[in-house]
């Protein structure tokens, strides 16, 4: 893994051990690298203080006076053979630096601007827990039903998978769509979950907003911003159920 790599890992939160530690080796003895560094981490604290639009609305505008410039001028000294080179950066402000980097293909600006949909899914997503089904260690029933949320309990969703749909029509219940669909969604059978929440939404039966907070969910991992925002402003104007969740990730999609 080269340099950039490193940092581009750094800069996501998504450094192995190994990587860790090759990072804060370089960092303690590779002067340009840590120049890189802090030159690129400067950068992420001034994209982080303007609004995206404003700051793509500046940066074209330094990429303009950029182009008027001369030069920008670097310098790099070493006063003696036995010190590492020294990076000393001029540049007229970080603003302008922020277009050097994205005229340069430098790390910063293609990865501050883009949405981090994996990351809103991870840090939101979490299994709904069973509250229909209660599982007693003395209940000698062994239903298809008691099989399957026992299965769910212990995240086995395959079985959870299969008990349910082993279960005949005329005894089926308004909420098995409902856990079926989160067993699909933690198999990564993302379009069989869609279909059952979908379901669960349109019929009005129980778990409707809990179905369309995931079918969101959903939407921002398949990295479709608009229907998710359709889902999180619905859930936001009709229903309470993680309503506060909701109101950030439609600030985080804006």
């Amino acid at each position: 893994m080269n340099n950039q790599d490193l940092l581009y890992h750094y800069f996501s939160n998504s450094l192995t051990k190994e990587q860790e530690l090759a990072f804060k080796d370089l960092l303690e003895n590779d002067a340009e690298f840590k120049a890189q560094f802090l030159f690129e981490q400067n950068l992420k604290e001034v994209i982080k203080s303007n609004e995206i639009d404003t700051l793509k609305a500046k940066l074209i505008g330094f990429e303009k006076d950029l182009a008027t410039t001369k030069s920008t001028k670097t310098e790099y000294f070493n006063t003696e053979k036995t010190k590492p080179k020294t990076f000393v950066f001029h540049y007229k402000n970080l603003a302008i630096a922020a277009s050097i980097a994205l005229l340069m293909g430098w790390f910063g600006y293609h990865s501050f601007f883009k949405t981090n949909y994996s990351g809103m899914y991870n840090d939101n997503f979490s299994v709904y827990p069973n509250t229909v089904y209660t599982i007693t260690r003395g209940d000698t029933q062994n239903s298809l039903e008691r099989e399957a949320f026992v299965a769910f309990e212990s995240r086995d969703y395959k079985t959870t998978i299969e008990k349910l749909n082993a279960i005949p029509a005329e005894a089926t219940k308004e909420y098995f769509n409902f856990y079926k669909a989160q067993a699909y969604l933690n198999v990564e059978d993302t379009a069989n979950a869609k279909r059952l929440f979908t379901q669960v939404v349109d019929k009005h039966t129980d778990f409707v907003a809990e179905s369309i907070w995931y079918l969101a969910l959903i939407s921002i991992k398949e990295e479709n911003k608009t229907q998710a925002k359709t889902y999180l402003e619905n859930l936001v104007g009709n229903y309470t159920y993680n309503q506060e969740k909701a109101k950030l990730l439609l600030k985080e999609l804006q």
